[in-house]
């Protein structure tokens, strides 16, 4: 192997390779089989697709590292401190020692072949040796003195080449986190796409009056061998197919939730006049509100598959958007309260609110602290996504009926306490 061919980040250019990477986004979206994408909420989908595309930056396990040393013949004939003849063209060796120095890396190798943005003109030499059944990958550094040379020149060497090796992974992780970063932001409206267009042809089958055939049985998406991460799976269809009606957007969704949260606003810097109503006019007072901002009807009490839930919009005689509210009564009414939530949904619902009232407590910093660990516990919780309002919290919950399918569940805590003891002071009129 040549000098050239041990060179490491020589290849151009890394922010190309991931360019090409983040191409290949849209026909991963479309080739999502149509029934899967049709059940799978929005998040589902850029988790799948994104574990495709994420790439894991390289991280050198250093304190692992180990040596190993032989004796070789080494070529002194471009040594500039020896002298030879004018005619001697080399190679011309003599005896010396080869130090071996392997350092374990995590990561993907392939990212030692490219240049980042910012390089340097002198790259680091190495031999990388692939990641396999998930174990770590080897960056081999070899370096070759002759007999007669003091052995601090090992020490200098390899110096040079893992300081100069640090600088370009330094450069490049930054690339590949930015990279992984952007990937959600563009793989979102390629889904929303998809979504649009099968909104617009969704009635075809309506109107040339023939049953949409859908495929019975069909099976879940198989993990796709990237690297060694597991991909997402994404929910099975029903084995009695379905039609094609996507369901609420994420938009939409966020678009419910910024009325309730302007409610909670309004509760909470009210708390003397709200505290005083009954859990069915709390819920009331949301209602009017999600009326005023969307043509569907939003209905209280709405009888819906397993019970009546508090907050249900209804559009085309389908809920789009199902919410329960209940007043604090303590941390054991949460799982019951969640049962019910989740009984209420049918296999097309994918999005939900839990909406708590604290009318009793002082403490308002334990509800806080208790109500996520409720939820949490949850035989049908399975993780939280990211929320950045206090107060609030985004859970994905499973379906109690069928555990392939999730459910996104935003939890509002307000706090319509009022100190009943407390009484105005007397105006002095004198």
């Amino acid at each position: 192997m040549g000098d050239r061919e041990k060179l490491l980040f020589y290849e151009d250019s890394l922010p190309e390779q991931l360019r090409k990477r983040q191409e290949r986004a849209a026909s991963i979206v479309n080739d999502i089989p149509q029934e899967q994408f049709l059940i799978s909420t929005e998040e589902q989908l850029i988790a799948y697709v994104e574990a495709q595309l994420r790439v894991e930056p390289v991280e050198l396990h250093e304190e692992a590292r180990s040596m190993r040393q032989e004796e070789c013949q080494v070529d002194i004939s471009g040594d500039p401190r020896r002298h030879f003849r004018y005619d001697h063209r080399g190679p011309y060796y003599i005896p010396g020692t080869r130090a071996i120095i392997m350092i374990p890396f995590v990561g993907e190798a392939w990212i030692f072949r490219y240049r980042p943005s910012e390089y340097w003109t002198v790259f680091p030499h190495g031999e990388v040796r692939e990641t396999r059944s998930g174990q770590p990958g080897t960056l081999v550094i070899t370096i070759e003195q002759p007999h007669d040379v003091d052995q601090g020149q090992f020490k200098q060497v390899f110096d040079q080449e893992i300081d100069l090796t640090r600088k370009f992974l330094g450069n490049a992780k930054s690339e590949v986190e930015h990279y992984n970063d952007q990937l959600p932001n563009t793989i979102r409206p390629l889904i929303q796409h998809r979504r649009q267009r099968q909104e617009r042809h969704s009635g075809i089958a309506a109107l040339l009056d023939i049953p949409l055939q859908s495929k019975p049985g069909a099976p879940s998406l198989e993990p796709i061998k990237v690297e060694v991460r597991p991909l997402p799976k994404l929910p099975v269809p029903p084995k009695t197919g379905l039609q094609p009606e996507p369901g609420i957007t994420q938009e939409m969704y966020e678009r419910i939730l910024n009325v309730i949260r302007h409610e909670a606003r309004t509760y909470e810097t009210a708390p003397g006049t709200f505290t005083k109503l009954e859990e069915e006019e709390l819920r009331d007072v949301i209602l009017s509100h999600l009326n005023g901002h969307f043509q569907g009807e939003a209905a209280g009490e709405v009888f819906r598959r397993n019970g009546k839930t508090d907050i249900c919009i209804q559009e085309k005689n389908r809920a789009a958007f199902v919410g329960e509210c209940k007043v604090w009564h303590g941390a054991g009414q949460i799982p019951g309260d969640l049962d019910q939530l989740l009984e209420y949904l049918t296999w097309r619902d994918s999005k939900a609110a839990f909406v708590v009232f604290n009318k009793t407590v002082k403490e308002f910093s334990l509800i806080l602290e208790n109500l996520p660990k409720a939820i949490s516990e949850h035989q049908c919780f399975v993780r939280r996504l990211e929320c950045e309002h206090s107060g609030e919290w985004r859970m994905l919950m499973r379906s109690i009926e069928d555990e392939g399918r999730t459910v996104t569940v935003h939890v509002f805590a307000i706090n319509i306490y009022t100190d009943k003891k407390k009484t105005r002071p007397k105006v002095q009129t004198t």
